[in-house]
């Protein structure tokens, strides 16, 4: 009877102790499966919770019999875990941009450096450049020539106020000349990103470089006309004792300050001749000199402009050759105005016409260099751009000075000019207005 029930009790156990053992390893079992769901990135695969599930199933189901509790799982909290795979997932895109950045500016670094030494020019004609030369030449010397030739020759009969507008029509191009093309290309060259670090931080180059050469030419020009002054101050001595003795004057008697019109007037008529004479002479001696400072500026220039033209190839050599023959046309009328206004002593003509010349050869000689150093020349190596923008600079100042000192301040404030009437004035106005804007228009392409 005893094992009777013993049994019977054994029987109930397993019908009912089973099922509620189930169930509580079913709820144990789910319960970790949310745990780690949770706890788990949102890209963990589904199979892996899957296979953990079921393995943490078959683990519990076998310790049924022993009725010991599994150890609790140790996760992290789901905002601390979320957050560091979100911190090293936004990491990737940064660390990613960064490599590329930094192998773009490599490359753009490579390739800057390759076209900062590049030599020689691709598509380049030898027949074209040959006929440039010879093509500048006639342009350049034409314009020098036409206003000596038409002061000097009487065969063309051209009227006075032509030639003075065309005077102050080359002032405005020597002025446009110095200010747009000029110091303009002495800032694009000496900015260039060939030469980043090798000026310095000193931006303002240019600038200085025309400062120092305007003031070199005062300087200069002051001393010259000072020692002019002395020279024919002592080589007129002799006659202007001759001719005070002869009229009962002190022997003793100095000559005039430089420019004292008022006391020739006031001189008695042999004195004051002599004097006349002398300030003629150093004012034609002076206007020389200004003439060949301009010169000087312009000849630098075009050695540039020349070289320039002959390492160009392709289509843009055409444009750049029209753009340079117009600009040399208008230089040369500007300079050989300045040159006709002058009085030279022994063979005017000649001499006139040697220094229109010696104008006219500068830019040839300047393809004449490029078209021999082409195939070695590398127009944006460090050299050559420091080369050519500091005698651009200096250039500029040259022409600069030469512009408002002695051509727009000397002719606007000249007797002749005060004496002509209102239309006339209003027309070399309108004339050097007109040489400014279109040295200033061919500026875009030369």
């Amino acid at each position: 009877m005893a094992s009777t029930k013993t049994a019977l009790v054994f029987l109930l156990y397993l019908i009912f102790a089973s099922p509620l053992a189930a169930s509580v390893i079913a709820a144990s079992t789910s319960a970790s499966a949310t745990a780690l769901v949770s706890a788990s990135p949102r890209t963990t695969p589904t199979h892996s919770i899957t296979g953990h599930i079921i393995f943490q199933s078959i683990a519990s189901t076998s310790m049924v019999s022993e009725q010991t509790p599994s150890e609790p799982t140790t996760l992290l909290p789901e905002s601390e875990s979320s957050s560091k795979i979100s911190d090293s997932l936004e990491s990737i895109p940064d660390r990613t941009g960064n490599m590329l950045v930094d192998a773009q500016a490599k490359s753009e670094k490579d390739t800057l450096k390759i076209e900062c030494s590049a030599a020689g020019v691709e598509d380049w004609d030898r027949t074209l450049q040959i006929a440039g030369v010879f093509i500048i030449l006639a342009v350049g010397g034409l314009g020098a020539i036409l206003p000596i030739a038409c002061k000097n020759m009487p065969l063309i009969n051209v009227s006075p106020r032509i030639i003075a507008t065309g005077k102050f029509f080359g002032a405005g191009v020597i002025l446009a000349t110095a200010f747009v093309h000029m110091l303009g290309g002495a800032t694009e060259t000496l900015k260039d990103e060939c030469l980043e670090g090798k000026m310095g931080d000193f931006d303002a180059w240019p600038g200085f470089l025309a400062m120092v050469s305007i003031l070199a030419m005062h300087l200069m020009e002051h001393l010259l006309t000072m020692r002019f002054v002395r020279g024919s101050s002592h080589s007129n001595d002799a006659q202007t004792a001759n001719n005070d003795t002869g009229n009962g004057s002190s022997i003793g008697q100095s000559t005039p300050r430089f420019g004292a019109t008022e006391e020739l007037l006031s001189e008695k008529p042999a004195t004051g001749h002599v004097h006349a004479l002398v300030l003629l002479d150093m004012d034609q001696r002076r206007k020389q000199l200004s003439t060949y400072i301009l010169e000087l500026g312009i000849a630098l220039h075009s050695v540039i402009v020349g070289m320039t033209l002959a390492v160009t190839g392709g289509s843009e050599f055409k444009t750049l050759l029209a753009a340079i023959s117009f600009h040399q046309f208008f230089e040369g009328m500007a300079l050989g105005t300045r040159i006709s206004a002058l009085s030279f002593s022994r063979r005017p003509l000649l001499t006139a016409l040697l220094n229109a010349l010696v104008f006219a050869l500068t830019t040839p000689l300047g393809q004449l260099i490029g078209i021999g150093i082409r195939q070695s020349f590398a127009p944006r190596s460090p050299a050559t751009l420091v080369t050519m923008g500091v005698l651009d600079g200096l250039s500029a100042g040259i022409l600069m000075y030469s512009a408002i000192v002695n051509l727009l301040v000397e002719e606007f404030s000249a007797a002749e000019f005060r004496k002509c009437r209102g239309v006339e004035k209003t027309l070399y106005f309108l004339a050097m207005y007109a040489g400014c804007a279109a040295m200033s228009v061919i500026g875009k392409w030369a």
